[in-house]
């Protein structure tokens, strides 16, 4: 195994998002290129997180907090009040134990969020799938509300779940 590269970038989950990631990244290209790139599809959030890491076998479970700051590109759908997005960010939380343990790394998620005007016309239901490439490196998958402040600004709300670690997250999103 090559030691010049991080753990997280030689698992077989790793190489096979290396594989596929180029292949999406063509697609959105090709729609980007259609349609030439929009900045007010575009969209910046930073968060605050309470993360949680569960030792099945007897092990110390630990609580931390952290933050989350990532950058967002809607892309075209058909379908109405729904809109779909790219995400990719970064996390940082705190030591979970004494020893400095701490998870951090870049992660890329596609979202969907469907608006909900039946029950409030600034509610929206929102759920990610997407993989993370840092320390809790795997699958993202995750679900949770919002809510639109205003025509620029939302309030989201999250669970979210990772290979190591539950995340119960807030963030605050402007749209361009």
């Amino acid at each position: 195994m090559n030691t010049l590269l991080p753990k997280a970038l030689t698992t077989p989950l790793a190489m096979a998002i290396a594989t596929a990631l180029p292949l999406f990244s063509l697609q959105v290209n090709a729609e980007q290129a259609a349609s030439g790139f929009d900045k007010n599809r575009l969209h910046l959030g930073a968060g605050v997180s309470y993360n949680h890491i569960d030792m099945p076998f007897g092990g110390r479970s630990a609580d931390a907090a952290g933050i989350n700051l990532f950058v967002g590109y809607e892309l075209s759908n058909r379908m109405p009040d729904v809109v779909t997005t790219v995400e990719l960010g970064y996390g940082q939380t705190d030591d979970f134990y004494a020893d400095g343990t701490d998870i951090s790394g870049l992660w890329i998620a596609g979202t969907i969020a469907k608006d909900l005007p039946e029950i409030n016309p600034n509610l929206f239901a929102i759920g990610r799938l997407g993989l993370d490439g840092g320390d809790d490196d795997g699958l993202i998958i995750g679900a949770g509300a919002g809510l639109h402040l205003n025509k620029y600004l939302d309030l989201r709300g999250e669970y979210i779940k990772k290979d190591a670690s539950s995340v119960l997250q807030a963030s605050l999103v402007y749209n361009f």
